[in-house]
């Protein structure tokens, strides 16, 4: 029995009562207006035939209750209207905006934008009287902000019969099978415990499935509570900023305002932004059927204002989560008592969120008209502890803001993400509930955000169906017991024969899902305990001994669960690999007063100890790259800072391809990119250009939510003539309440370390080079184990695998022993690059003249065979055939070049072509940065110029170049360049200073043929010096 004129959920009542009741015994009732015969009647929302009334019946509560021969089942069902000017789509929003301008007078933000998402569509016989006709066209168009209070209602009763809907669609659903119904005698009236129960579900977006599911959970959001970040809708645009860029936070003496970015920072001392925000306020308050307006600001603020006026008005000395809370809330404290002036009863909105989290200190109590929304008030799954720690802890926040106002809380959590890797198996029944239960007599309600895209029916489905069943059903204490009791039944019902095994199962993952993310033992335990659960199962279907209930689709519910521990099992997987050796960098000082310019020139990077500081090296062998990139680090309070310098051929400019912030393009082009892993969450990568372009990505997210993330760094760049520098200060927050925005970690120890890479990459048309602190040994940065130890604190030693190995590791080892062997075992490596085969086959032909020319046939890289075939052929004193072969080729990648030139200007030496040999032994130099590998072609430019051009000043500056600045010599080259200094010195008849560059070597102490070459060296000289009396 419905109304004549029935309410879109009174018919979506009727319509599920009817379909469920179908499913549960095979009957089809029918649906009437009007009373008739003997039959039990079933009367399903107000109408005149119903003995019951609605009245007092809101937010969703309902009344069961029979008499003779009845059944009512009711609430209030009353349709959601939309108050005009509101976008009907996507494409109506300039319009709806455009009305907006026109109503108020100024280019300001419309909020609830997305309004129509809500917005969604039932077949046309939906709940229709059986009676009545319905065009083949026609769809029944509903609101997800519709009331729902019959449709609560028919859910009730049939929870009593022992329906379930445990997750979207029929494999959620659990119904008994009955031959009959009895009616029951009953005269129930069940309140929820909040007027607020909100997920952030768009049913129009959402899908059917979950949005029938999300309403038979008894959910309820209301579009009359502006909640969030109200100042961005209201001041993020355009228009707003050229008419008022002095609204803006000053950060850097700029305005902080992006077009398309939506967290355009604001100054809170300007009076006119406060005057405006009260207006805007009034207005929306006359417009719409609002209750509260946001006067919240945009999202990720953590800096205050540079400005002269907002000096001194943060406050450094208190918790993190409570630096910006005098400053936000005084402002918020002021709108709402200017407010109160024109619109008595209606409430200005502020959420206590990340700096401004806890209470003011300098307002004993907020005007009766603000609304206190907690971003974190409950936190029952949090990586950092349910609790949370001190005056931030959830309880201690609730307590602290309770005493600062009158009115009820209302609650905003943001739940795991999984579109963002959430992996960890955090089954926290007990917390949902109880956590609920701590704020029944101080909340309004809450507003829930998790991963619920159009795939929330699929993806990730196992894990969010479980928050959300359990907290939804959480807010109706009235009928739902304990969590246990809940728990236990879910188990039973849900999953049959493996109850006992999946009770035991998601008892062990409340208990220990955070150890997880560390502790491989437990991690394995809890996957053990479901593929013991699965043993139960066989891979269909099985009916449950209990009668009542058909059958159930086990194995299907239990594979949900077992796709969604993929990402637990991954994580063993990785905790079972050990770290090998990687580089270590500590962090030690406080980077005080540093400018983020990009000029590198503070004092604390002057003196950076060098604990602190790193050089690149070729990312796929460890060698040294062409060219050189080095970094230093820095800590200061919760930011992390870091200067970097990337060297650059003298006049080359940077290939920058990036055009703006998150521009894709970056990466075709010269960048640095840092890869960090903090303690608490792996990992986030952030990249910037040379122009200061940056791209932010949270490599722990899905790849469609990686981009979401914003890092909210601080980022200067200088381009010179031979260099260019980076400067970045990164701010980091402990709140993991927000995952889209900033690093979430705590200063990294020794005991709990982050690990970072930093990295570069060079792209031009003639080659590419990638480069990190820490080599991968892959072709890519992107290898979270090779990571670098990342601390503050005293020295100390990190245990590594020595097992653990890579191409670059080896690399390293097969220098150092010096052996053919070791580089071609290098190159027969599975699943190494042809840059990496290159290498070792290259250098196994240095070690192995016998067999050097089959070794450089097998090397797969044309200008690597070139070079070493060049070099092959000096060895055997084949200097003409190098210029005859390769005389004419200077098509040569930039990270060869140095190489290649160096041989063949060795070959033009030899055959005493001096100039051919000094233009490529010159031309090599800038393409060298090892340095030893420079000495040697400085001593072979000094060597061609004294015997092929007799340019002695020349082969002087040579040999000079080698020892210049150097204050011990040792090396091979050192001497060879002291010896040739001595013998142009002694042509040119400055006996005294031959000798004194020889002496520089300590003759006297030198051991072996150095010695006797040396000696004779001496003896060259004084008999040259003698012969010149």
């Amino acid at each position: 029995m419905i109304s004549e004129t029935p309410t879109r959920m009174q018919r979506v009542a009727a319509e599920e009562f009817r379909t469920q009741v179908e499913k549960i015994s095979g009957a089809r009732l029918p649906i009437v207006t009007e009373p008739a015969g003997s039959a039990v009647k079933i009367f399903i929302g107000a109408s005149p035939s119903n003995p019951v009334t609605a009245d007092g019946l809101e937010f969703g509560a309902y009344r069961i209750t029979s008499g003779d021969g009845w059944l009512a089942l009711i609430g209030d069902d009353s349709d959601f209207v939309p108050v005009e000017p509101f976008a009907k789509s996507n494409n109506d929003i300039p319009r709806a905006q455009a009305e907006w301008e026109k109503i108020l007078g100024a280019p300001y933000g419309r909020p609830g934008g997305g309004t129509y998402k809500h917005r969604f569509r039932l077949p046309g016989t939906t709940g229709k009287p059986d009676s009545a006709t319905t065009d083949p066209k026609e769809v029944m168009e509903l609101w997800g902000l519709d009331e729902r209070g019959s449709f609560n209602a028919v859910c009730g009763f049939l929870r009593k019969l022992g329906a379930r809907w445990y997750l979207p669609g029929e494999i959620g659903e659990v119904l008994p099978k009955m031959a009959s119904i009895p009616l029951p005698e009953i005269d129930e009236t069940v309140k929820p415990d909040f007027r607020l129960r909100q997920f952030n579900f768009r049913f129009g977006n959402c899908g059917l499935d979950t949005a029938m599911w999300a309403m038979r959970l008894g959910i309820r959001n209301d579009e009359r509570l502006f909640i969030a970040h109200g100042l961005s809708a209201m001041t993020n645009r355009e228009a707003v900023f050229a008419q008022h860029p002095d609204w803006f936070a000053i950060y850097g003496g700029k305005s902080d305002y992006k077009p398309g970015d939506s967290k355009c920072q604001l100054c809170y001392s300007n009076e006119e932004l406060f005057r405006e925000a009260v207006r805007y306020a009034r207005a929306l308050f006359d417009t719409y059927p609002l209750e509260t307006v946001s006067i919240m600001p945009p999202d990720g603020y953590t800096a205050i204002c540079q400005c002269e006026k907002c000096k001194g008005k943060d406050s450094p000395e208190r918790h993190e989560r409570g630096r910006l809370s005098n400053h936000v809330w005084d402002f918020v404290n002021r709108v709402a008592k200017e407010v109160a002036k024109s619109h008595p009863g209606k409430k200005i909105l502020n959420c206590a969120y990340g700096v401004y989290t806890l209470p003011p200190d300098n307002i004993d109590k907020l005007e009766p008209n603000v609304q206190v929304c907690i971003v974190g008030g409950r936190r029952p799954v949090n990586k950092g502890g349910s609790k949370g720690e001190g005056e931030a802890a959830p309880e201690a926040l609730r307590a602290a803001w309770v005493k600062k106002t009158d009115n009820p809380l209302i609650i905003f959590e943001n739940f795991p993400f999984t579109d963002r890797g959430w992996y960890l198996p955090a089954f926290a029944t007990h917390a949902l509930f109880d956590t609920v239960a701590a704020t029944r007599d101080i909340s309004d309600g809450e507003d829930i955000w998790l991963s619920a895209g159009r795939d929330f029916a699929t993806n990730g489905i196992a894990f969010n169906h479980f928050q959300v069943w359990f907290t939804a059903r959480s807010y109706w204490s009235a009928v739902e017991p304990d969590a246990d009791t809940l728990l236990s039944e879910y188990c039973r019902v849900f999953y049959g024969p493996a109850e006992t095994e999946m009770r035991a199962f998601f008892d062990f993952c409340e208990a220990h899902w955070q150890e997880m993310e560390d502790d491989k033992a437990k991690a394995d335990e809890a996957l053990a305990l479901f593929e013991k659960a699965k043993t139960k199962v066989p891979a269909n279907s099985v009916p449950r001994e209990d009668s009542r209930l058909p059958p159930q689709p086990y194995a299907a519910r239990l594979a949900l669960i077992d796709d969604f521990l993929n990402g637990l099992r991954m994580k063993s997987q990785q905790l079972g690999q050990k770290r090998g050796p990687v580089p270590v960098v500590r962090m030690v000082g406080e980077a005080r007063d540093v400018v983020i310019d990009g000029a590198l020139d503070d004092a604390f990077w002057q003196h950076c100890p060098t604990a602190s500081t790193g050089r690149l090296r070729e990312l796929q062998t460890g060698r040294l790259p062409t060219f050189t990139t080095s970094f230093k680090t820095g800590w200061l309070g919760s930011n992390l800072y870091l200067a970097i310098r990337c060297d650059e051929s003298p006049g080359e400019a940077p290939n920058d391809t990036a055009t703006g912030e998150d521009d894709p393009a970056i990466f075709y082009g010269d960048a640095i990119e840092l890869e960090i892993a903090t303690e608490t969450h792996s990992y986030y990568q952030i990249v910037i250009s040379p122009n200061g372009h940056l791209v932010d990505l949270d490599r722990g997210a899905s790849k469609k939510g990686a981009l979401g993330w914003d890092s909210q760094a601080e980022v200067a760049t200088q381009i010179a003539d031979d260099h260019w520098t980076v400067e970045i200060r990164l701010p980091i927050t402990s709140d993991e309440n927000d995952p889209l925005h900033q690093i979430i970690g705590r200063k990294p120890t020794q005991s709990l370390p982050w690990h970072l890479n930093v990295c570069r990459q060079r792209i031009r048309e003639d080659g590419q080079e990638f480069s990190a602190l820490s080599p991968t040994g892959a072709a890519s940065f992107h290898e979270p184990l090779k990571f670098a130890h990342f601390y503050a604190g005293q020295s100390h030693q990190f245990e590594s695998d020595p097992s653990v190995t890579d191409f670059a590791l080896g690399f390293s080892r097969a220098a150092r022993e010096r052996k053919a062997a070791s580089f071609l075992a290098l190159a027969e490596m599975e699943k190494i690059t042809d840059f990496q085969k290159s290498a070792a086959l290259e250098q196994s032909a240095l070690f192995d003249k016998a067999n050097a020319e089959s070794i450089i046939e097998r090397i797969p890289l044309e200008p690597v065979k070139k070079t070493a075939r060049m070099r092959h052929l000096l060895a055997t004193g084949k200097a003409a055939e190098v210029v005859t072969e390769f005389g004419n080729d200077d098509s040569w990648p930039f990270w060869q070049r140095g190489e290649a030139l160096l041989a063949r200007g060795r070959a033009y030496s030899a055959i005493k072509n001096g100039e051919a040999a000094d233009r490529d032994l010159t031309a090599a130099l800038p393409w060298i940065s090892d340095a030893k590998t420079r000495q040697a072609a400085s001593v072979a430019i000094g060597r061609n110029r004294e015997s092929n051009l007799n340019d002695m000043d020349g082969a002087l500056k040579a040999y000079q170049a080698v020892i210049e600045g150097r204050d011990r010599l040792g090396g091979a080259d050192e001497y060879s360049a002291l010896q040739g200094l001595a013998r142009v010195l002694t042509k040119q008849g400055r006996f005294e200073e031959a000798l004194a560059a020889l002496n520089r070597a300590n003759p006297e102490k030198l051991q072996g043929t150095w010695r006797t070459h040396f000696q004779k060296s001496i003896d060259e000289v004084k008999a040259a010096q003698k012969a010149s009396r």
